[in-house]
């Protein structure tokens, strides 16, 4: 009886080890930053390469390459992926040998490792990494780093947010990233896009999201409101409630708050031509409906030989983003000349990033920053 109570207690303390380790264990997991998958260049031949040695996996080969016969020129075949005059078949993995060492593509460094695909005539290069070191290279490009830190701290948490929804959104057929490195997603320039100002606004809200109704919010975000937010259902047709039109007075120092773009309508003329848009010489451009915050929903462009409707958005987007910058804009004709005269910068949904830098120099917190521009949500802990 001695000896099995003995027994006993031994199999009793290896089950407590054994639970304790599994709770461990998952702690350990529930704390990792998920891996996200961005595509940053799309082109026939790349430079390649890492800042130490690396190692190349495709086509059930694995070869390893040290520092001295880096970079590697890597490039599309009609039988495949090249490396060095070697067929790899159609995807190849880059992966650095040390936690130390970056990937590089075309001299740029990257953390994480690279996935190449073969596709058509195009190598798709994608960077795979942890989604917070992603973030690294986001919101520099995003935000100022000079702003103030609870603004920084807003746009980090809305970024996070913004590529979490789309990690956890299903891929289309044949895509194998989740983000694009552009502003179509969110801007990423890899090690060289950070900041230790931003790298330390990301460290600090680790992990943390925007909900709604226990669920992740899209946290679509824009440069500069001028003055009011758009409505999601007004420019891309859903309505979403923590994404609703409504007046934002902290944004005025934003040096797009006013704006005005002035061109002779010959010159406008051919900037529509060049988009695919044949008019005759302009006459008149006139908007027809407005949405909830006073952007133009639809125009009509009247020119020798008819008139042209267009959408607010469409509009801008022919004639550039740069010269309209927003579709919070008047127009007139004087002379030869049309004068846009408009406020704000961006599709104006969302959160105001010119904004949140107002708000933080008023002593707003971040909590009430995005609680402002995604009203009813929450901020959570998700890892």
């Amino acid at each position: 009886m001695f000896y099995k109570r003995i027994l006993k207690r031994k199999a009793l303390a290896i089950l407590l080890v054994m639970t304790f380790s599994q709770v461990l264990c998952f702690s350990t997991e529930a704390q990792s930053a998920p891996t996200v998958r961005v595509k940053i260049s799309e082109k026939e031949i790349i430079q390649a390469g890492a800042t130490g040695a690396l190692r190349v996996e495709g086509k059930g080969n694995i070869r390893h390459f040290s520092p001295s016969s880096l970079p590697l020129r890597i490039e599309s075949s009609p039988s495949g992926i090249k490396i060095d005059q070697r067929n790899w078949g159609s995807s190849v993995r880059i992966m650095p040998e040390t936690d130390s060492s970056l990937c590089l593509v075309d001299w740029r460094r990257y953390r994480g490792s690279l996935l190449i695909k073969k596709k058509g005539e195009f190598l798709e290069v994608i960077n795979e990494l942890p989604l917070e070191e992603y973030l690294y290279g986001v919101i520099k490009w995003e935000i100022s780093p000079d702003w103030p830190p609870v603004a920084v701290a807003a746009q980090a948490i809305a970024a996070r947010t913004y590529a979490l929804k789309k990690l956890e959104t299903s891929l289309p057929e044949n895509q194998d990233y989740h983000l694009l490195s552009t502003e179509d997603d969110q801007v990423y320039g890899g090690v060289e896009s950070e900041d230790p100002r931003s790298t330390k606004s990301v460290d600090s809200t680790r992990g943390k999201v925007i909900t709604y109704e226990g669920q992740l919010i899209n946290a679509h975000y824009n440069a500069c409101c001028g003055g009011y937010t758009a409505a999601s259902a007004d420019v891309w047709g859903k309505s979403f409630p923590y994404l609703e039109a409504r007046a934002d007075p902290f944004c005025k120092d934003s040096p797009y708050y006013d704006w005005q773009w002035k061109v002779e309508a010959e010159k406008l003329r051919q900037l529509l031509r060049e988009k695919g848009l044949l008019l005759g010489k302009l006459h008149r451009i006139q908007p027809l409906s407005f949405d909830q915050s006073d952007r133009i929903k639809q125009l009509k462009i009247q020119y020798r030989g008819g008139e042209k409707y267009l959408k607010g958005s469409e509009f801008r987007r022919l004639v550039g983003t740069d010269n309209v910058k927003s579709t919070l804009f008047k127009v007139s004709r004087y002379a030869r000349y049309f004068i846009f005269t408009g406020k704000g910068s961006g599709h104006g949904v969302g959160m105001c990033q010119w904004g949140t830098r107002g708000m933080a120099q008023k002593g707003y917190s971040t909590k009430e920053i995005l609680q402002f521009y995604y009203p009813g949500t929450t901020t959570k802990q998700r890892y």
